[in-house]
């Protein structure tokens, strides 16, 4: 194999396998015939940590990375740390030493997992260091959100304090086989690891749903849907619904906001939708992290609801300040007639109102009976002067119209098109 390693304190299980009897700890020591999936190279420690910070985020935390050196070869040495499958509490730390070359890779692995009572080491932690201190940004990757928050309970600092935690105790095998391992002359002569050379990236046009919570829909087509985590909200939200965005059409004269995803870097571009004066097309890009359906649907309830429909409301004033009417309607890049609320400002006797129109006939929401509402050949409607606050009041008129809709908050999105009654 090509890293020889101490072995002290394990039995060999077979040929790349060997396990603690006292800690269960497992090593294993694999090669691969083929290059790491590296997302930059060793020498660029910068990019290789945020890189890997964004990878593990997905399914845990990246506690730490560093280049080290194997009997002189240059290796990554990372930390991870995961939540235990199928149990409500509990995490298992990988320490890893890879060592990548162009056409192959070796990995040895370490894992510790924590049984019995779990987190003491996080409760005494953060007793001492104060629960507004505890959770920190990633300092790879502040951008980052991950399964498991990046936390100073992990500092190596603590390890003395907790030398049985499954963290401490990975702590100590790395140090021991950084002082002690050894690469094997011939796997460290092949061609060295140069990472993959960018092609550019693949971008997906695709139509944002209704942010909530914190949590923003995508639709890349009518049943491709796929949930996203915003790393900065504010960016997107004062962006998203208020006329700026790239459109597309799903009707005569509606159409829908689109941005571009990269799944690849878990960004959008936020693309102008005016062309700049070299005739290019520019916006702003902003992380996201991609999380499960159920995830996304779990921030959905009364507060952030309506924390959303209060920003539809100002969708809705931007659009009658520029001529526009918005609507919410099912998610998706085709159009349905129905079910939908209508937002708009129209000309009365030389008189503004805000209309709002819906259908089905909400009967369920008593706000649209309470209120003075008519029925119209297309929906039902209720009319006021126009005013900021009455246009942007549209939106929580919407928000309970939908709440009869058999579709989640989570399926919801915004059309927009031109006011014919609108002054130029």
């Amino acid at each position: 194999m090509p890293i020889a390693f101490d072995t002290t304190g394990f039995q060999q299980h077979d040929q790349t396998t060997w396990f603690n009897p006292t800690t269960n700890d497992q090593v294993s020591l694999n090669y691969f015939e083929q290059a790491p999936d590296l997302p930059a190279a060793l020498d660029d420690v910068t990019e290789l940590r945020r890189g890997l910070a964004h990878l593990t985020a997905e399914v845990g935390c990246l506690v730490e990375a560093h280049i080290v050196h194997l009997g002189g070869e240059p290796t990554l040495f990372q930390i991870v740390k995961l939540p235990l499958p199928n149990q409500p509490s509990g995490q298992a730390f990988l320490a890893s030493f890879t060592v990548p070359r162009a056409n192959a890779s070796a990995v040895l692995k370490f894992q510790a997992v924590e049984q019995g009572m779990t987190g003491m080491r996080e409760a005494a932690l953060m007793a001492q260091v104060g629960f507004e201190n505890w959770v920190q940004p990633h300092p790879y990757a502040p951008e980052v959100q991950g399964k498991l928050p990046f936390h100073v309970g992990d500092d190596p600092r603590w390890d003395p304090q907790f030398p049985q935690h499954p963290l401490s105790r990975a702590r100590a095998w790395a140090h021991r086989v950084a002082r002690t391992g050894q690469v094997d002359p011939r796997f460290a002569a092949q061609p060295a690891f140069e990472p993959a050379p960018e092609v550019g990236s693949t971008l997906a046009t695709v139509v944002p749903g209704l942010p909530i919570g914190g949590y923003l829909p995508l639709w890349l087509d009518d049943e491709d849907v796929s949930y996203w985590r915003m790393s900065d909200p504010e960016s997107v939200l004062g962006t998203l619904g208020q006329g700026a965005l790239a459109r597309t059409p799903v009707l005569e004269n509606r159409f829908r906001d689109v941005v571009a995803l990269d799944p690849a870097s878990s960004t959008i571009m936020l693309a102008n939708r005016y062309r700049d004066e070299d005739g290019g097309v520019s916006g702003p890009s902003t992380p996201l992290v991609r999380v499960p359906e159920n995830e996304a649907r779990a921030a959905v309830n009364a507060e952030t609801v309506l924390e959303a429909f209060r920003w539809v409301g100002l969708a809705s004033e931007a659009a009658a300040d520029r001529g526009e009417y918005v609507a919410v309607e099912a998610g998706g890049v085709t159009y349905r007639e129905k079910p939908y609320v209508l937002m708009i400002v129209k000309q009365h006797n030389g008189q503004r109102f805000s209309v709002v129109e819906t259908s089905p006939v909400p009967d369920e929401a008593p706000i649209w009976h309470d209120q003075l509402v008519h029925e119209a050949a297309t929906g039902q409607t209720m009319a006021g002067p126009a005013t900021p606050e009455t246009i942007r009041g549209g939106g929580l008129l919407a928000m309970y119209a939908t709440t009869t809709w058999d579709l989640h908050p989570s399926r919801l999105c915004l059309s927009f098109g031109p006011n014919p009654q609108a002054i130029p």
